[in-house]
C-alpha cells in the first residue's frame, strides 16, 4: 500500500510541476550588460510589505515603494492582502540567451519544504521546479537540505526592443486580459507583445502567463559611469538615485527616452 501511495504522490506532483511550465517561460536576453526589471509577485496569503521585501532581497523598501508608486510614508508593515499584485524590482542579467535575476533572491530551505513547494507557492510560479534545479545545479529534485541556500531565477531581460532601451516587465496575466488591452494599458503594440513572448496569435494568451511587457522609460542624466547607469524610470513610477538621495519620478509621456 505504501509503496503505491508514493507513486500517486508522485505523478501528482509530477502534474502540478507540468502545470507550471506554461506561466514561467523564460524571457529572452541577448545582451552583455546588467539591467534592472520588474516582475509581478501576486501574494499566495495575506503578508506585508516588510515580508515581500524580506523574500526577494530587495535592497531597500524606497524601491518597492517606488516601482508601486505608493507614498513614502508607507510603513513597512503596510498589510499586503492575498491574490494582490506588488511588483518587484530586481537586478538582471543574462544567461545563454535568457534573462534571470542576478544571484537573487536567494532562499533558505526550511524544514518541510520541496521545490514545488517553493517555485509555485512560496514564489507564486514566477519559476519553475525545472529552472531552480538548473541554476543551482540540482540533480535531483528531491534532494533538498534544510538551510540549504537556493538561488531563485526570476525571468527578465535586459534587451533593447525596436531600437529603445525599456525596463522589462514580467506582468501576471489576469483572467479576461486580452493583448490587444495589455499593449494599450502600457504603451505598446500587439505585435511587439507577440514577438517578445513567442505568440503566434492573440488566442495563445493563457491567465497566469508571465508576459514580457517592455516599458518604455523618461529619460534621465545619469553618466554612464554611475552605479545607477543605466537609470530606466517608468512611467508612472517612481526610484531613488545617487544613494537615496535623489528621487526621480516619471510622470508624462512627453518625456520618454
Amino acid at each position: 500500500m505504501l509503496p503505491h501511495f508514493r507513486r500517486l504522490v508522485s505523478i501528482i506532483l509530477l502534474l502540478a510541476i507540468s502545470s507550471t511550465l506554461t506561466f514561467a517561460q523564460p524571457f529572452r536576453c541577448t545582451s552583455t550588460a546588467t539591467c534592472d526589471a520588474l516582475v509581478d509577485y501576486v501574494s499566495p496569503n495575506d503578508t506585508t510589505l516588510s515580508a515581500i521585501n524580506t523574500l526577494f532581497q530587495v535592497k531597500n523598501l524606497l524601491s518597492i515603494l517606488g516601482a508601486n508608486k505608493l507614498p513614502l510614508s508607507t510603513p513597512s508593515n503596510f498589510p499586503v492582502a492575498a491574490k494582490r499584485t506588488i511588483k518587484i524590482p530586481f537586478p538582471c542579467i543574462c544567461n545563454n540567451l535568457t534573462g534571470i535575476s542576478n544571484r537573487q533572491p536567494n532562499y533558505t530551505v526550511v524544514p518541510g519544504d520541496y521545490l514545488y513547494h517553493i517555485a509555485a507557492e512560496v514564489f507564486a510560479g514566477l519559476v519553475t521546479v525545472q529552472q531552480i534545479q538548473e541554476v543551482n545545479n540540482i540533480a535531483n529534485a528531491s534532494l533538498i537540505s534544510v538551510g540549504q541556500k537556493l538561488w531563485i531565477p526570476l525571468p527578465c531581460s535586459c534587451d533593447d526592443v525596436d531600437g529603445q532601451k525599456v525596463l522589462h516587465y514580467g506582468y501576471v496575466v489576469p483572467a479576461g486580459s486580452s493583448v490587444e488591452g495589455i499593449a494599450q494599458q502600457y504603451n505598446t503594440s500587439r505585435d511587439t507583445l507577440l514577438r517578445l513572448n513567442n505568440l503566434t496569435s492573440p488566442n495563445d494568451l493563457k491567465a497566469d502567463a508571465i508576459l514580457d511587457v517592455p516599458l518604455r522609460a523618461c529619460s534621465s542624466e545619469v553618466r554612464n559611469t554611475s552605479q545607477d547607469y543605466p537609470l530606466l524610470v517608468p512611467n508612472g513610477t517612481y526610484v531613488f538615485t545617487a544613494n537615496n538621495c535623489v528621487r526621480c519620478n516619471c510622470e508624462a509621456a512627453n518625456n520618454w527616452m
